[in-house]
């Protein structure tokens, strides 16, 4: 009898021992931090990523995205709930405040901010990225949309946009394919103080221009690869530089022989921020990989790795008396658009 009821004990005691393990896993499964980031490209290195796990103690999972509308379709798509924290540039972040996505940003847990750059560390002059006294974002990294150059064929250095239309440089122009910026670009060089919220008479006047600018050039291009290539198989003497500094390195790394310039009368610049959903389940958490990715030496990195200029340390990207004009939503996309193609086909 005591035989048997001992033998019965032994899996009794196993299977307690066993359940009691699984019980604790599972109590450490349920209390392991978690850190879910929706992130271009670049913002979120590998190495980066490790040392943020190793200081934390949280997992860090990370998805990149491509695109704009990409970024929306994931957060709007789950109402914010499946990510904790995204990257958002300043003027698409407005639709997310709009739509309830975002969460403040408590600034007493992101201590580095303090220590950004003079043009980012008073958020209240950085437009965008507060509503109703509230921070919903935090900026990250930046470029500015300049010109590009070819030093053995354009003296002396310009200065502004215009030299696009300068008739010596007819077909050795390479233009961006994208009527919403050339509309803002245009703008900027015909005096008009807002780029972005343009009048009917206004949109006329920058179609003209563009018609004329379209005489100079030689090639449209989308990417900065096609770029480069349609560059280093023609005669190409300046380029209006959609992808900026970042678009500098790939065509001096492939040794061309250019320089760059942030126009005297402004350069559109895009501002990119660190923003957290409203399904963000460790608020504190999320607001650690902020104040993390904030260091100078991360910012450094940054530059170095990308092209783009970081918020916390010096980079080429702006110089101390360079006009910045951060992109913003425009008045009517589709018409900006129509008129692009119209541009595009005219003779």
């Amino acid at each position: 009898m005591f035989g048997t009821l001992v033998k019965r004990g032994l899996p009794l005691m196993a299977g307690l021992c066993a359940l009691v393990g699984t019980t604790l896993v599972a109590a450490q499964g349920a209390d392991a931090k978690e850190l879910r980031v929706l992130a271009w490209q670049g913002y979120a290195d590998e190495d980066w990523v490790k040392e943020f796990e190793e200081k934390s103690g949280a997992d860090v999972n990370v998805v990149f995205i491509g695109t704009d509308d990409e970024i929306w379709a994931k957060i709007k798509g789950s109402e914010g709930k499946d990510f904790d924290l995204f990257a958002v540039n300043t003027a698409q972040l407005q639709r997310y405040i709009d739509a309830g996505l975002t969460t403040p940003i408590d600034l007493d847990n992101v201590p580095n901010q303090k220590a950004q750059l003079p043009i980012f560390s008073d958020l209240t002059k950085v437009k965008g990225v507060m509503r109703d006294g509230k921070v919903h974002a935090i900026p990250f990294c930046f470029d500015s949309i300049g010109l590009i150059y070819d030093t053995d064929k354009v003296n002396p250095a310009p200065t502004s946009m215009d030299v696009l239309w300068d008739a010596k440089y007819k077909g050795k122009v390479l233009a961006y394919d994208n009527g919403e910026h050339n509309f803002s670009f245009t703008a900027l060089t015909l005096g008009i103080a807002d780029p972005f919220n343009l009048t009917a008479a206004q949109m006329d006047e920058i179609k003209a221009k563009l018609v004329a600018l379209k005489g100079n050039v030689l090639s449209f291009y989308s990417t900065a690869d096609e770029a480069l290539q349609i560059y280093q198989s023609n005669d190409v003497a300046l380029i209006w530089a959609n992808y900026g500094q970042q678009q500098v390195k790939a065509m001096q790394d492939a040794g061309a022989h250019i320089a760059y310039v942030n126009p005297s009368e402004g350069a559109l610049a895009w501002l990119d921020t660190w923003a957290l959903t409203s399904g963000v389940q460790d608020k504190e958490l999320a607001e650690q990989w902020i104040d993390f990715v904030l260091q100078k030496k991360i910012g450094e990195q940054l530059s170095q790795r990308t092209g783009f200029g970081n918020t916390v340390a010096p980079s080429p990207n702006a110089g101390a008396n360079d006009k910045l004009i951060y992109l913003e939503a425009v008045e009517d996309p589709t018409k900006r658009s129509d008129l692009w193609n119209e541009i595009k086909a005219a003779q």
